[in-house]
């Protein structure tokens, strides 16, 4: 099957580019992108081995990611409305990947005239792979995953909120009403902390800024697993187009509902 042949390929690849790699960057292997911005050269190299292998699988296929986009802001717009595609994210958490944190992820994502068709989340370290097709469900190497429906009091929720970028006004209320909860523990990875979602080791998340790259593929999976994400100011479900409107994932449409008033009470 051409799911598993690709989940071969992400495998292989980490292997060979990215875990070697892994504590033992050299300081030119860093580059800044932006202010607060860093890629590696497990990035780059990643990316290109990525476009490269799946452009032999798929020749008519537009195919580009995080770093290729960022020198052609272009070729978003092509994968967005292209017949086929494939976004890449060599390494989500590339900040934790350079600073020796294990939290890192490859993820990709296939689509259809920018509908999600397919996607997948490894963690290289871990070894989990973690993968969806659209109606299929998603299976974590190999097993199907089913998001609990048990139902948790406020003050025993775990949550991977990701406050910092919020308008001054909601980081300000989020802040506060992180004290209700047990615990927020995000790990600065998206790829890390939907899987923790669809493991249940946390029990929602939160953000502001919505890259598709970054969202896309872990939104993807984890509907498919049954949990429930929408954008969090219009309840809406998330799309390639969407861009810093806050996301909100959680088990059921009930439990999000709670969190997001519990999060930021009456102003919604």
């Amino acid at each position: 099957m051409m799911i598993d042949r690709i989940s071969d390929l992400i495998t292989d690849i980490a292997k060979t580019e990215i875990l070697p790699r892994f504590k033992k960057l050299r300081p030119e292997d860093i580059k800044l992108k932006a202010p607060g911005d860093r890629v590696s050269i497990a990035d780059t190299e990643t990316e290109k081995l990525l476009i490269r292998e799946l452009s032999g699988f798929f020749p008519a296929a537009v195919i580009g990611g995080e770093e290729s986009i960022a020198t052609n802001p272009n070729l978003s717009g092509k994968i967005t409305t292209a017949d086929h595609a494939f976004l890449i994210d060599p390494i989500d958490g590339t900040n934790n990947f350079i600073k020796g944190d294990p939290r890192f992820a490859v993820m990709l994502t296939e689509l259809r005239r920018g509908e999600v068709v397919a996607a997948w989340i490894y963690l290289p370290v871990d070894d989990k792979m973690v993968v969806a097709e659209k109606g299929a469900g998603a299976y974590l190497n190999g097993r199907q995953l089913t998001i609990s429906t048990k139902v948790k009091e406020p003050d025993k929720l775990i949550g991977a909120a990701h406050i910092n970028r919020f308008p001054a006004d909601l980081k300000k209320i989020a802040h506060e009403n992180m004290r209700r909860i047990a615990k927020n523990c995000p790990a600065f990875c998206a790829g890390y902390d939907y899987i923790s979602l669809m493991e249940g080791t946390k029990d929602f998340s939160v953000y502001y800024r919505t890259l598709p790259w970054d969202h896309l593929p872990g939104g993807f999976i984890y509907a498919e697993a049954g949990g429930y994400i929408r954008t969090l100011f219009h309840k809406s479900a998330y799309g390639i187009n969407d861009r810093d409107k806050g996301l909100l994932s959680a088990k059921s449409e009930a439990d999000w509902l709670k969190i997001r008033e519990l999060l930021f009470p009456g102003f919604f």
